[in-house]
């Protein structure tokens, strides 16, 4: 009777002793992985301010190309906000276009300013060394947004008959811009690849964002109704970026920004016209119709092709206006 009861306290006593060790080593896993996630906390706040100064110090080297070597990361670009892993940063008024992710060790950034024909802010293009640029086509137009494009992207050029037979080279990301060409076939060597498009039509200006199709993944299908442009910046910034949505996002803003500056300048050349009253310069500045008319095209959005013609008429006429006042020693609208 003794033995029974003696093996009992043993088997009891053994199941105590590893209910106390899986307690003890339970509480020791939660204090490691609550250290490491915030460690990487940390470490992820940290990166993201430094980024942060990264694309400030960007946005002022306007013509400025950069490749910047950062730790192994991903990064996740919204319109309005930048993640690295539970930290994010508000990019604020700044206009960056880039792939929804980027990840590796390294960043390539571009600035452009974009004049309208002053200028309205700066683009910030950033993209990685592991996201491919396809340019498919051939002629004057395929070969100038080839060269356009920094030296420092991953990027290549193959003419229409050549696409179907494209090999994947392992890169992580591959965005193929079709220049005047109607092509909706993935090549069978991308079959795994993560893969978008964009279709550029030189002659109307304008830009079709494509996706791999659901229905038939080897195929690309449209992602939205095209988008028409009238700058090249706006061409670039349609390339960079991967989704349609964020990139109509950032335009909204930029326009809205162009409509706030032609305001300000509209009310600058109405307060200067006075004095020059009675003078060479006088007419050029009241009520200037030119600005008047970025203004009414920029009231809404998204604009129709007749808002972005206004534009462009607008941008030549105040460039000759320009042009005049500088033989008459008048003062610049800009």
């Amino acid at each position: 009777m003794r033995g029974r009861k003696a093996q009992a306290e043993a088997q009891l006593n053994w199941i105590f002793i590893l209910i106390v060790g899986a307690v003890i080593m339970a509480f020791f896993t939660f204090i490691v992985m609550k250290q490491r996630t915030a460690s990487e906390a940390k470490f992820s706040g940290k990166v993201s301010q430094q980024l942060n100064t990264i694309l400030v110090g960007a946005k002022v080297s306007s013509g400025t190309v950069q490749e910047i070597p950062t730790p192994d990361l991903s990064i996740r670009f919204t319109c309005n906000d930048y993640y690295i892993g539970p930290a994010s940063q508000r990019l604020g008024n700044r206009v960056v276009f880039a792939p929804e992710y980027l990840e590796g060790n390294k960043l390539i950034t571009w600035t452009l300013d974009w004049n309208v024909p002053f200028k309205i802010t700066s683009f910030l293009y950033m993209t990685s060394p592991f996201v491919r640029y396809v340019i498919v086509g051939e002629g004057q137009k395929a070969d100038d947004l080839y060269l356009a494009l920094p030296s420092k992207l991953n990027k290549a050029q193959v003419s229409p008959s050549d696409y179907a037979a494209l090999r994947d080279e392992g890169d992580w990301k591959v965005r193929f811009i079709f220049v005047d060409q109607d092509t909706d076939a993935i090549p069978a060597s991308f079959a795994d690849v993560e893969v978008s498009g964009l279709r550029v039509m030189t002659v109307d200006r304008s830009v079709q964002f494509l996706e791999r199709s659901a229905a038939d993944p080897n195929m690309f299908t449209d992602m939205d109704v095209p988008f028409s442009y009238t700058e090249k910046e706006v061409l670039y910034a349609a390339i960079f970026s991967d989704r349609h949505d964020e990139f109509n996002c950032l335009m909204k803003r930029a326009y809205a920004r162009l409509n706030t500056v032609a305001k300000v300048y509209y009310e600058k050349l109405n307060a200067m016209a006075p004095i020059q009253y009675s003078t060479n310069c006088e007419g050029y500045y009241n009520q200037n119709t030119n600005l008047k008319a970025i203004i009414q095209a920029t009231d809404v959005y998204p604009l129709d092709l007749t808002g972005l013609t206004a534009i462009a008429n607008a941008v030549s006429g105040l460039k000759d206006t320009n042009s005049r006042l500088q033989i008459y020693s008048c003062p610049l609208i800009y």
